[in-house]
């Protein structure tokens, strides 16, 4: 079976303009969102050892481990492991007392996430399932189980969230409790647990603090580089555009030392295997349970390469996905970042061919990535942090008033630019475009100027005037400043 291990606190900070008010003047004062903590269990239903394996301690053991055994983040603590019978059914509690921020009341509670680090049985015959305490019906409720999910391997950073479908408050008690257990489905085999949290979710209803967002007016310029770990701070450029991952917070102080405005770069619709925090993806969010990942129908078209360098579509319906953006964007604050450029937000559009090479392939649908969408929308901003609609073109009606920008590809070359002027150009939201010379598909576009409404930088469109659109033009489709062959400003 897997084992798995996440940690996620959604802190909410304010943040400051680093750049002249006249340039890039902030916008009216956004409230912040719903509180996030990280809990261990305060106490369990039975206090006889679980483990079979000739350890002691039981669940002091355990709760111990919860907090200590996190060397390298999600750490594989197997000396520490306490071992569960398949006969076991006691139960933890975990309390709203426990937390460090004024504590919710039960009716404020909005989401429960199990957090877990787990070696044990997988198979069909031999699992073991979650489960959560549903105090106002007085039952157990499933969330999740191991089945299928690989016989006795560690796959850390599975978070284990309450079902949408479900009210959070009906599993919290009148007096702030919240039960959790691991029981046996069938099979005899145990289970090995090293660490066991839970992320508890509040929205208080009051006034919280507030925040200044930045803004990214229209006529703001621009840089894109994805490649480089190090840009020069004199390009002409107010924002710079770079790599969440590849980025160091010191080298995001030094852009913002130096004036610029710095939008972090993350892909929240594809799971790249190169990514530092690939283990925390579970499989079945990019890759369908029972099939060769290698040859999965959800690779995005090309991408992979010998070696590694392999890129899937993401399910994001799923709740473990927005546990991981939701981390990433955290990172984005926690480094320096003012705004962050969520890519490949456009799955669903994936999903109307029949064949499904480049196709995302899990039956999205447009209503599941406006909310989806939405979703990174709010949760940037609980951060303070701005937020770029990258592409999904055929959305940019409803999802405009949710972002603060737009970065497009390629607009300009498919006359798809109009999109962008009445709910970002006319709100005095920047677009920022790129175009390539060679595209990723292998396309040459013969671009020299910028021809039709030259002078605009809105070639082919009409109705812009100059300086709506901010254009980027690469030699090929490596982002990178050096690989630039002009800007039409």
């Amino acid at each position: 079976m897997s084992k798995w291990s996440a940690c996620l606190s959604l802190l909410l900070s304010a943040c400051l303009s680093s750049e002249g008010e006249s340039a890039l003047a902030p916008v009216d004062q956004q409230q912040a969102l719903p509180a996030s903590e990280v809990i261990d269990f305060a106490s369990a239903s039975t206090l006889a050892n679980t483990d079979a394996s000739g350890k002691s301690g039981g669940m002091t053991v355990l709760k111990t481990n919860s907090s200590n055994c996190t060397v390298g983040a999600y750490a594989d603590c197997y000396a520490q492991y306490i071992e569960f019978s398949p006969s076991y059914t006691g139960y933890l509690s975990f309390n709203l007392s426990s937390l460090t921020q004024a504590a919710p009341t039960p009716a404020q509670v909005t989401q429960l996430s199990l957090l877990t680090k787990y070696q044990g049985p997988g198979v069909a015959t031999s699992y073991y399932q979650w489960q959560l305490y549903r105090f106002s019906t007085s039952s157990w409720v499933s969330i999740a189980n191991s089945q299928g999910r690989g016989d006795w391997v560690w796959t850390p950073a599975l978070t284990l969230a309450l079902p949408t479908t479900e009210v959070a408050s009906n599993f919290v008690s009148s007096t702030g409790e919240i039960r959790a257990r691991l029981i046996k489905g069938a099979g005899t085999d145990a289970a090995q647990l090293d660490s066991l949290r839970l992320q508890v979710s509040w929205d208080t209803g009051g006034e919280g603090p507030a925040c200044t967002l930045p803004a990214f007016p229209k006529g703001t310029t621009w840089m894109w580089d994805l490649e480089h770990a190090s840009i020069p701070t004199n390009l002409n450029a107010q924002v710079y555009v770079v790599d969440l991952f590849n980025t160091t917070p010191a080298k995001i102080q030094e852009y913002k030392a130096a004036g610029k405005k710095v939008v972090c770069y993350f892909s929240a619709g594809s799971y790249e295997d190169w990514r530092d925090d690939a283990n925390q993806f579970p499989q079945d969010t990019y890759c369908t349970p029972g099939e060769d990942c290698a040859q999965s129908v959800h690779i995005m078209g090309d991408w992979c390469t010998s070696g590694g360098g392999c890129e899937w579509w993401l399910d994001h319906r799923k709740p473990a996905v927005r546990t991981v953006m939701a981390t990433r964007m955290q990172l984005a604050k926690d480094k320096g970042c003012d705004a962050v450029e969520p890519d490949n937000i456009d799955g669903y559009s994936h999903d109307d061919e029949i064949s499904c090479t480049d196709q995302s392939c899990w039956g999205l649908t447009a209503a599941n990535q406006l909310d989806y969408n939405r979703w990174l929308a709010t949760t940037a901003h609980s951060l303070c942090l701005g937020i770029a609609l990258k592409n999904d073109v055929d959305q940019v009606p409803a999802l405009a008033d949710s972002f603060d920008f737009a970065i497009n590809e390629e607009c300009q070359k498919y006359n798809e630019c109009g999109a962008y002027k009445t709910g970002f150009t006319d709100k005095n939201k920047a677009v920022f475009n790129a175009e390539y010379r060679v595209d990723s598909g292998g396309d040459t576009t013969a671009w020299t100027t910028c021809t039709g409404t030259g002078a605009t930088c809105a070639c082919g469109e009409s109705g812009f005037a100059q300086g709506d659109l901010r254009t980027l033009v690469f030699r090929t489709a490596s982002v990178r400043y050096d690989n630039l062959q002009f800007t039409c400003w």
